[in-house]
């Protein structure tokens, strides 16, 4: 009993070793590497990525480690670059700048982390040029402004602020010019001008003696051409266009006050007209497209492509080169990119059973003549079967009662980067080879040769992003599994394999950050087998006892998880941007011609044969009115007067709206002029209605109405009913404050009664 005892114990002893010495192979009982993981998983990245090195040099030979630090490192480093570029994207610098300086702090010689802070500092420096802009703009230095932005932009055509910022100051331009062409301020001044068949030589000579402004005239300019002209108050800016385009005559400025006048014709334009060279580096999209783009809108003169550089330089004027500007900063955006989180899980699992007795299952007789008896025939003899030769029979019998249970589970966890449009291939699995075997006559007996094939076996998959201005991601997704089932051979030797797919293909729209899961690719296969005696085995009850039984169950299933999350995407533009002045067909970029509105009645023409000479008429229709004397009186003003009242506010929503439900508020200002800025506070119940403009949730919202409003005299707001319960709420406008922009005088708006939305 001893002798057993001991031998248990060494038996025992020697399966611990072995567990041990499997552990030392299959895994690590490092302490710092698994505290080092634990730190990484709970977001503790500076004390986790010590643990880790500390780790690598306890054990500098353990591959295991070594590749999993490697791979936590890069992890680690995505996380965090990926956090400190939205940042920045988002304006926080100062956050984003001390998110770099933590990858530095970790991977001193990271070079994305060494870029990132070069950018933050570059974008401070363009933020205070745009500050620096925003003030003179404020101070009405328009010329100065625009140039300071433009160099912003010229560095960085993606910058935020700037690009604000320059649609503001298009509003305000007057003119297209660069700033050294600017004009002197006589040419602001406000005048009356009526001119009834009057020489054009005569305008121009009385405008020059009252402003102050110098005139040279081309030879084939007709100087006595009669034109009749009658406006008030308008500046002389304005009016000098008006007479230039509708003499389809042109001007080139020789100094703040001096303008050299020639007839518009394509001729005169290439002696007079001055042209501007400038490049354009495109970065992102492809230059030839951009070329093309230029060319069929601004109808650029020169052009020249140098696709080795991905620029192109054009040549042609000013007002041009400003809206080509435009045109490729709207246009030159970088694609944009998602990355691509796809976890992948195969399961298998096999069951296979060989339970049940195996009995001897023939009889073997031979006649060959007279041999000895075997065991089973002398058995026989017994029983007086003194006849039967050469008897065999088994005399073996066994009971199987095995059990074979396998399982493997598949893990992979790709990150994977992709553009827009753009297809992503994941291949988690085999390349299997089979061989075509092929006979070359010729020499004796043929000469055979094998040619292999590879085949794709596992898991394949391939996705096609599509990227939406609102963040949504629509995938296109193609999965297949697929597994060799069994090798069939050809009678020349060639192999040919059987494999069974499973696929699945969909088109699904997530947003950014949202998970989806694709599963119930199954594959259950069961294989039953029975021997036994012939007879019994079909008997109940003892077809058990009787036959041996062969199972093999087997299952397999594959989850597919993938999550998109947005890297770069393009910016919506503003309305600002989208949409915007561009000219004449033959004068891209040009300017329209306007001039303010003009009072009824307000014009004073002589009648003719009153015996005044013209040149006193001409000077009479550039003098202002005489101190006292008024205007004309306008006989419309009594009717206008009558029919107009105080300004008042409407405000619209649908009496009945649903739970759930979203719906459009209106607010309009009526009667007012168009020179009227006002701002209202708009009060709803924040328990019942949620604003979806994406300001807070107080319940109050602050709307401008005006001229200097980009919506106008009008606004809409959208709310969304989140209220639990039917019932009923109100919205209704207070602290409503207007005021006249031509003169600054405060303007009395009547305010609209309060509305009840009943929710249903």
């Amino acid at each position: 009993m001893k002798s057993w005892r001991i031998i248990v114990l060494i038996i025992l002893l020697a399966s611990v070793a072995g567990c041990a010495i499997n552990n030392r192979t299959f895994g690590t009982r490092n302490i710092a590497f698994d505290d080092g993981q634990k730190l990484i998983a709970q977001g503790q990245f500076e004390s986790g990525i010590a643990k880790l090195e500390q780790a690598r040099r306890e054990e500098p030979e353990n591959r295991d480690i070594q590749t999993v630090v490697l791979r936590l490192r890069e992890e680690v480093t995505g996380k965090l670059l990926f956090d400190a570029e939205n940042l920045r994207y988002a304006g926080e610098l100062d956050r984003a700048t001390q998110a770099f300086q933590r990858i530095l702090s970790l991977f001193p010689f990271n070079e994305r982390a060494k870029e990132g802070l070069e950018s933050i500092a570059l974008d401070r420096q363009h933020i205070a040029k745009v500050d620096t802009a925003k003030e003179l703009l404020r101070n009405g230095d328009v010329a100065k402004a625009e140039t300071l932005v433009r160099a912003v932009l010229q560095e960085n055509p993606q910058q935020s602020h700037a690009r604000q910022l320059i649609s503001e100051i298009n509003l305000n331009l007057s003119r297209p010019e660069v700033t050294h062409l600017a004009l002197e301020s006589a040419f602001k001044k406000s005048v009356t001008m009526e001119f009834k068949d009057t020489d054009l030589k005569s305008v121009f000579e009385l405008m020059s003696r009252t402003a102050g402004i110098n005139f040279v005239f081309d030879k084939d300019i007709r100087q006595d051409t009669k034109i009749s002209i009658f406006v008030r108050n308008n500046t002389i800016e304005d009016i000098l266009k008006l007479i230039l385009t509708t003499n389809q005559l042109a001007y080139k400025v020789l100094n703040n006050n001096s303008l050299l006048l020639y007839p518009n014709t394509p001729a005169k334009q290439k002696d007079y007209q001055e042209l501007i060279v400038r490049s354009f580096q495109i970065a992102h999209t492809d230059v030839k497209q951009m070329v093309a783009m230029v060319r069929g809108i601004v109808k650029a003169k020169d052009i020249y492509v140098n696709e080795q550089l991905n620029l192109f330089i054009m040549r042609d004027t000013l007002e041009a080169i400003r809206l080509t500007e435009r045109l490729v900063s709207l246009n030159d955006y970088a694609e944009p990119e998602v990355m691509l989180e796809v976890t992948i899980i195969d399961v298998s699992r096999t069951n296979k059973f060989l339970l049940g007795p195996n009995f001897p299952q023939s009889l073997q007789y031979s006649w060959a003549g007279p041999a000895a008896l075997t065991a089973g025939a002398n058995f026989l003899s017994n029983f007086n079967f003194d006849g039967l030769k050469s008897f065999g029979m088994t005399t073996q019998a066994t009971i199987d009662f095995l059990q074979n249970f396998s399982a493997g589970d598949i893990l992979a966890n790709p990150r994977i980067r992709v553009n827009n449009k753009e297809k992503a291939k994941i291949h988690v699995g085999t390349k299997e080879p089979f061989f075509t075997a092929n006979v070359q006559s010729g020499a004796i007996g043929g000469v055979v040769t094998a040619t292999p094939t590879f085949i794709d076996l596992g898991v394949k998959l391939d996705v096609e992003p599509r990227i939406g201005l609102n963040d949504n991601v629509t995938l296109k997704v193609t999965l297949e599994v697929s597994s060799l089932l069994e090798t069939i051979k050809s009678p020349q030797g060639a192999t040919a394999p059987r494999v069974g797919t499973r696929n699945a293909e969909t088109l699904l729209t997530l947003k950014d950050g949202e998970t989806q899961v694709i599963a119930g690719l199954l594959d259950n296969r069961e294989r039953k087998s029975a021997k036994g005696l012939a007879g019994l085995i079909n008997i109940p009850g003892l077809d058990r006892l009787t036959s041996n039984q062969d199972i093999e169950r087997t299952k397999n299933e594959v989850i597919l998880l993938i999550t998109p999350r947005i890297i770069r995407n393009i910016p919506r533009p503003t309305n600002l941007e989208s949409e915007y002045h561009f000219g004449t067909a033959s004068e891209a970029g040009k300017l329209p011609v306007i001039i303010k509105k003009t009072a009824a009645q307000s014009l004073s023409i002589a009648p003719a044969g009153s015996g005044r000479g013209a040149a006193a008429a001409i000077q009479d229709a550039f003098s202002p009115p005489a101190e006292g004397q008024e205007p004309p009186p306008n006989p419309f003003a009594s009717v206008a007067a009558s029919a107009s009242g105080a300004p008042s506010l409407t405000l619209q929503s649908p009496t009945n709206v649903g739970l759930g439900k979203e719906f459009s508020v209106s607010v309009r200002l009526v009667g007012a002029k168009a020179t009227v800025n006002s701002d209202l506070q708009l009060n709803y119940e924040a328990s019942a209605l949620e604003a979806l403009d994406g300001g807070d949730k107080s319940g109050t919202r602050t709307i401008k109405l005006g001229k200097d409003q980009a919506s106008g005299l009008a606004a809409q707001l959208r709310f969304k009913v989140i209220a639990a319960n039917p019932g009923t709420t109100e919205i209704n406008i207070q602290n409503v404050n207007a005021e006249d922009m031509e003169n600054g005088q405060a303007v009395e708006v009547t305010p609209p009664p309060p509305v009840s939305v009943n929710i249903k």
